[in-house]
């Protein structure tokens, strides 16, 4: 799939990151909000907040937009790469870096205690902070969907719903993050097959 114009990419990217992974913020803006309400500038701060979380995920796509436009526009073979990019997204389930930033994106919904610095300060660091760990907690996925095409729909909503299953769902146990891996081998060769 060709990745389009930087802009174009841009844009979608940012609509799909606001539609797939803002939602999952919601709780940490409503505990920003509520933490510093009653605070000057407050408002402004929380959506700085989601402005600060959406860059972080830009950013990203645009490192897999440069990766993916170094590809051949035409991969000779687009099932076995996209079979091969959601194998890994399952083998990078199983990482330490993959679990850790889990558990940060939990730690940080609950924002422990009052906020450190001014609001807007406080807006930024917190929205780097979670956009990083989401980022930790989805990259493999994201990765597989730029490979696959950001453009085939039916795909974007199956990978849509396992990044939501990954962050909206309680910790995950051992043998739930083993059978969501198998999941993902799965859907790479349903993937492969279909293609």
């Amino acid at each position: 799939m060709d990745p389009g114009t930087p802009g174009s990419f841009a844009v979608t990217w940012v609509v799909m990151m606001a539609a797939m992974m803002l939602p999952t913020a919601v709780p940490l803006v409503f505990e920003f909000a509520r933490s510093a309400e009653g605070r000057s500038g407050w408002q402004p701060a929380t959506g700085l907040l989601g402005l600060t979380y959406l860059s972080v995920w830009l950013a990203f796509g645009l490192v897999c937009y440069v990766a993916r436009s170094a590809l051949p526009m035409s991969l000779p073979n687009q099932g076995l790469v996209g079979l091969v990019a959601l194998v890994l997204a399952g083998l990078y389930a199983l990482t330490p870096i993959k679990r850790a930033s889990e558990a940060r994106c939990r730690e940080l919904c609950a924002l422990h205690g009052s906020l450190p610095f001014n609001v807007m300060r406080s807006a930024l660091v917190v929205g780097v902070k979670y956009g990083l760990s989401c980022v930790g907690c989805s990259a493999a996925l994201m990765v597989a969907m730029v490979i696959i095409g950001m453009s085939n729909l039916t795909w974007i909503l199956i990978l849509s719903g396992l990044v939501l299953v990954y962050k909206l769902a309680p910790a995950a146990s051992t043998r739930q993050t083993l059978l969501l891996s198998g999941a993902l081998g799965v859907l790479g060769v349903v993937y492969a097959l279909m293609t």
